[in-house]
């Protein structure tokens, strides 16, 4: 059975669900959960012990340029690296054989786990993949990840969403991947609802309190919302531009320890100049971009007077 390494968006279950069809599929699967702006870093550290896998899977994820030609000059390398993703700004790296970008096909957005999935289901034929109960939960992570809602499944794929918040990534992972190979079909349990109608309340809670501090303002010309928030930044930033549309035309979500999050709303704004502008990207409609490195020591410069960090170098600011 082929040694397989996987390397996943660390922030939903857009990234967490490739980590369950890969335990399905593959006997021994080594998994790493990061940003985008670790990838080249963590592909650099696996492609050191190659020869251990197989297959190097990134998926919902992508390469810089510089590291896809690199990988595109080692003939071991790209017969092992394979890439899934579905961000319409990473569309370009498509010139490279082993990166596949597709952001929708037949008129039906995919996402990073729909990509993976089909691939599997081609290659490595399984019983677990032709499941109901796994298709019907990769279309939930589909409409979640994309905002692209069959009517008909809105409100469950909304409540499946809340459950990767209760359950947290690692019980999220290991809950569902058993709940595929032992049943047949999906319910929510009775503990599950409960805990989905809390959740849904607290952050119907967190989002308002947030709208209640946004800041306006204009950056490269472009109207803008921006809030500082650690959770629930998609339905925040989609919040925003819906409710705030008259005044902004893009909100950002700022999460100082992750990224920075992108939404848009209006038919004629295109998110992604802003984000890959300053080093991300994304859809039409959602994207997101890196941290600069050195922010949050930048933050702690300017609210203390001096600050002397463990690598012996000593910052002096004045206190705004």
């Amino acid at each position: 059975m082929k040694n397989v390494c996987l390397i996943t968006h660390i922030a939903d279950p857009d990234g967490a669900f490739p980590i369950i069809l890969g335990q399905l599929v593959f006997e021994h699967v080594d998994t790493f959960s990061c940003e985008i702006k670790e990838v080249d870093e963590v592909l650099k550290s696996v492609l050191e012990c190659h020869k251990n896998y197989d297959t190097i899977y990134i998926v919902d994820l992508n390469v810089s340029d510089e590291m896809a030609n690199t990988i595109d000059k080692s003939a071991i390398f790209k017969e092992k690296v394979k890439v899934f993703d579905h961000h319409v700004s990473r569309e370009y790296l498509n010139k490279y054989p082993f990166i596949h970008v597709v952001d929708s096909k037949d008129g039906r957005k995919e996402c990073g786990t729909t990509l993976f999935y089909e691939h599997l289901r081609s290659t490595y034929p399984n019983a677990y993949l032709e499941k109901e109960v796994l298709k019907k939960m990769i279309e939930w992570v589909r409409e979640v990840d994309t905002f692209d809602f069959l009517e008909e499944y809105r409100e469950e794929a909304l409540q499946f969403r809340d459950l990767y918040t209760i359950y947290g990534r690692e019980r999220y992972i290991e809950h569902f991947l058993k709940g595929i190979r032992e049943q047949e079909t999906f319910v929510f349990t009775e503990t599950e609802k409960v805990l989905i109608e809390v959740e849904q309340e607290r952050v119907k809670r967190y989002v308002e309190e947030k709208l209640e501090h946004i800041k306006f303002a204009t950056i490269n010309g472009i109207r803008v919302g921006i809030s500082f928030a650690e959770a629930n930044r998609s339905i925040l930033g989609h919040t925003m531009a819906d409710r705030f549309k008259d005044k902004i035309d893009i909100a950002i979500v700022i999460n100082v320890d992750r990224s920075i999050s992108y939404r848009a709303e209006k038919e004629g704004v295109d998110i992604t100049p802003l984000a890959t502008y300053y080093g991300g990207g994304g859809h039409k409609h959602a994207g997101g971009s890196p941290i600069p490195y050195g922010l949050e020591e930048s933050i702690v410069e300017q609210i203390f007077e001096r600050v002397k960090w463990e690598n012996g170098e000593e910052s002096l600011h004045e206190c705004l």
